[in-house]
This record gives structure tokens, sequence and C-alpha cells, in this order.
């Protein structure tokens, strides 16, 4: 019988600490939440640590799983601010925390309790999933079969230090993200589990790390009107095109406002800053803090699409990840379409 998780045992003692109320852990990760008159039956989902900028890209998760699955779904956590509760219940995602935070809407109950404090103690995901974590993340995501490989070959795709990559692959094991094989490798335990863990990283610390500059077109000329100048420039190998442009060309289904262009090192002699200066120049770009095109620095090796014909194009898994930062429901169904074609097939190689 696989054991309870404290964390999700922390919540549901809150739950049947109020009247009237009982809720049990029952049978292949789902809770019966029940009144004395009715019951329901949730699906949930334990993401340790939210914050405001992951509590939005659960919202697309939950949301193709209740639209995928017709089941309810609870998010289980340790703690959500106010800001993090703003948005769950702006889009109706019901949740527990360990604090005592609970929403729940369903016919058994109504329940919105907020503003209780945090909980003493330190996330231990947080403190192991680093930047460096998560750029391993990012390579076994893209290459599973890498696992095979030697300490330095991981290494070497990931951008990061050997010493780095067997701390990192035993911190996922203990996390429960990998599992042990008999001749000492590793094998990921669950491929979709470990994506949703990369995509919330990414967006809460690797990509704001990785961010150069950010631009919009110059004089009146509207995104459109530098699409075509982008595109071109991609071809000459000065970087990856990447966000809605680059999923738009992958795709086929998205009229791009945005992109994303990940920088191809030029060498040692010019930074990437001066480097994405440059190309704005030729582009005509003017710099501005909230523009819709943005130039970020490529890591370790393997960012390109490796597919033919995708040789211009950012990995699915950095497209996918940019489109989820983009509430639009247009470029949440290119982020399904991208997910279903491109990523999804990589699990066979898990």
């Amino acid at each position: 019988m696989k054991q309870e998780s404290p964390l999700l045992r922390e919540c549901l003692d809150h739950m049947n600490a109020l009247p009237d109320i009982e809720a049990r852990n029952g049978d292949r990760n789902s809770i019966t939440i029940r009144n004395c008159d009715k019951s329901v039956d949730y699906a949930y989902k334990i993401q340790p640590d939210v914050t405001g900028t992951t509590a939005e890209l659960i919202i697309p998760y939950f949301q193709r799983f209740e639209r995928n699955n017709g089941d309810k779904i609870l998010l289980i956590t340790r703690y959500l601010s106010n800001p993090a509760i703003d948005i769950l219940l702006e889009k109706q995602i019901e949740f527990i925390d360990t604090a005592g935070n609970i929403y729940l809407n369903n016919p058994a109950a109504y329940i919105l309790i907020r503003g209780q404090r945090r909980p003493k103690g330190n996330p231990l995901s947080r403190s192991k999933i680093t930047v460096t974590t998560l750029k391993l993340i990012y390579i076994l995501l893209k290459n599973p079969h890498i696992l095979q490989a030697t300490v330095g070959d991981i290494a070497a795709a990931a951008g990061i230090a050997s010493s780095t990559v067997l701390r990192s692959l035993q911190d996922l094991y203990e996390l429960g993200y990998l599992q042990r094989q008999r001749d000492g490798n590793y094998r990921i335990v669950n491929y979709p589990k470990l994506l949703e863990r990369w995509e919330m990283g990414y967006a809460e610390s690797l990509r704001p790390q990785l961010i150069v500059e950010a631009f919009t077109p110059a004089g009146e000329e509207s995104f459109s009107d530098v699409a075509e100048r982008l595109m071109e420039g991609a071809k000459e190998g000065k970087f990856l095109l990447g966000g809605e442009l680059g999923a738009a060309i992958a795709t086929d289904y998205l009229r791009p406002q945005s992109a994303t262009l990940h920088l191809v090192e030029s060498g040692p002699q010019t930074s990437v800053k001066s480097q994405a200066m440059a190309i704005a120049a030729k582009m005509r770009l003017k710099p501005n803090l909230k523009g819709n095109i943005v130039f970020v620095q490529q890591f370790g090796k393997q960012n390109v699409w490796s597919e033919d014909g995708m040789e211009t194009l950012a990995d699915p898994l950095l497209l996918h990840a940019e489109l989820l930062l983009i509430p639009d429901e247009r470029s949440q169904e290119t982020a399904d379409r991208l997910y279903t074609n491109s990523i999804a097939p990589r699990q066979h190689n898990a």
C-alpha cells in the first residue's frame, strides 16, 4: 500500500477539523469529501511550493485535466499567499494548504478560508531544485536516454559541472522524480510530473536568470512587421526562435504577437548584452522593459529543436514553457497541440 504523503495528511486534518465535514484519502490518488447528505470525489495534485508565478502555471494543467478527465481536481500544497489565492480563486481552482487556507466549491461543501499564516520550516523540494538542477531536468526531458550516458556527457549537454550532475541526480531520486536501476543508472519515474516541475521552475527561477534584454518594434511598426526579419535572422544562425513566434511556426495554429529569441553564443569576446543590442539594431527594435520581443541566453548545448526543418526553432520544451506564461486561450490551445505532437512522444523513451 502506498504511504500517504505527510503534506496531504496535514491538509486533510484541517478539513476534518471543520464541523460536519469529513475528508478521506481514497484509492488511486483520490479524495472524498462528504457532509451528512452528500459526497464529492476529487482527484488531487500535490504541488509543495506554489507562488504567484507558479499559480499562473498550475491553472492550465488543472483546466486541461478537468477537460480531459471530467473529474474535479484539488490542489494540495504547503502554503498559499494572498496573491496566489486571488489567482486561484479567479479561475475557480480549489485548494487546501497545510496552514489551513481552504477553498472548496462543490455540492457537499462551500468553504473559503484564507489569511492563515505560513507554517514554519523550509520546503525540501525548493531547496533541492536549483537553477542548475533545472538545466539538468531539461536535458533529461529532451532526451531521457541520456541517463544511460556518462556523467561527463550529461554535464556537457546541460552546461553544468559533473559533480553537480551527480548531486542533482541524487536529489531528483530522493524527491521521487527518478528511479535507480540495478545497473546503477536512473530512469524517469513520471515524465509529466517532471515536466511540470521543469516548467514551473523555468518560469520562477531559470528564465529570469537567462533574460538579457526586452525590445519592441521601433517607430510605428507592429510585431507582424518585424516577424519576417526575425525569421530571417534566425536563418543566419544568430538566435533560435521561441515563444509565440516559434510556436506559431511549429504548429501553424497561432497568430503571434510576441517572441522569445534564444541567443547563440558568438564567442568570449562579445557579451550577450552587446550581442542582443547589435541584433536589435539590425532588426530595428528599441529597448523596452515590457517589450514583446525578449532575448534570453541559451544554456547547455541542446536548446535547438533537433528535427529536420526545425533548425531555427528552440526545442518544444522551451516553446511550451514560454506559452504557459501567456494566459490567453489561443496560446494555451497551441501549448496543448505542441505537447501532444512534440513532447508527449518523448515519454516513450523515459
